[in-house]
């Protein structure tokens, strides 16, 4: 059976996907460049298939560089378990990095909400006492609760 060729709206489409993010993907490398008739770009069920694939990473909260590792960032002949085992893994550490900064965050908010202060000065030398300098070179703090 020969495969059908779409366009890049069609593609979008079938897909979900805009044709400005489809062009996007494809400027920063995460989208292989289609082939092109007459100047316009033509895809495969093959590229909706990989779209799909890039759709489930985005839900997953790849980023743009995961995306691109996901696809391009292996050893020729790397099976996609591998592939997905191995980004999964590396992302799921920044979502616990994530997490606990989300829950320090939550317990500050939690802090600031039953604040008593008379005065913002007052606040911020408890807020001085929150929150410690981190000494990693980031120029994040560390939240600090008892």
């Amino acid at each position: 059976m020969i495969d059908s060729v779409m366009t890049i709206g069609e593609l979008s489409v079938c897909t979900g996907v805009p044709s400005s993010t489809l062009r996007y993907w494809e400027r920063m490398k995460v989208l292989p460049k289609p082939t092109r008739v007459s100047g316009q770009r033509r895809y495969t069920s093959e590229d909706a298939d990989i779209v799909a694939v890039l759709r489930l990473a985005q839900a997953c909260g790849f980023s743009l560089p995961e995306m691109r590792r996901l696809l391009h960032g292996f050893q020729p002949g790397t099976t996609p378990s591998v592939r997905w085992r191995t980004a999964a893994r590396d992302h799921r550490e920044i979502l616990q990095e994530k997490i606990a900064r989300l829950k320090a965050m939550s317990q500050f908010l939690h802090r600031a909400e039953r604040c008593e202060c008379p005065d913002l000065t007052i606040c911020g030398r408890l807020a001085k006492k929150l929150i410690a300098p981190q000494h990693s070179g980031k120029s994040h703090r560390k939240l600090v609760f008892d």
